[in-house]
């Protein structure tokens, strides 16, 4: 599983590199991806899940932060396709 870290990053910053890297995901075809987004005020977690929520490829595990084992985390489904097909597509 990949985790992605966004923590202590800006606003725009942490939505380019989040962006970037669930479409390398995608193209790795991972099945699960935590993005580390932390506690604080709430900002980065609400654009990670608006990001995750508006993408056709992804779909919420658990965003609730009083059932994750770490709430400054959410754990993202990837819906591909298996890793040999995204393969035969590259090459």
């Amino acid at each position: 599983m990949r985790t992605i870290y966004i923590r202590k990053l800006r606003f725009e910053e942490a939505r380019i590199k989040l962006e970037k890297e669930l479409h390398e995901a995608f193209m790795d075809g991972e099945t699960y991806v935590e993005i580390l987004h932390g506690i604080g005020e709430g900002v980065l977690r609400r654009m990670a899940i608006d990001y995750v929520t508006t993408s056709g490829f992804l779909k919420l595990v658990e965003s609730d932060p009083m059932f994750r084992q770490n709430p400054g985390s959410t754990l993202v489904e990837i819906l591909a396709p298996s890793k040999e097909y995204i393969n035969r597509l590259k090459a």
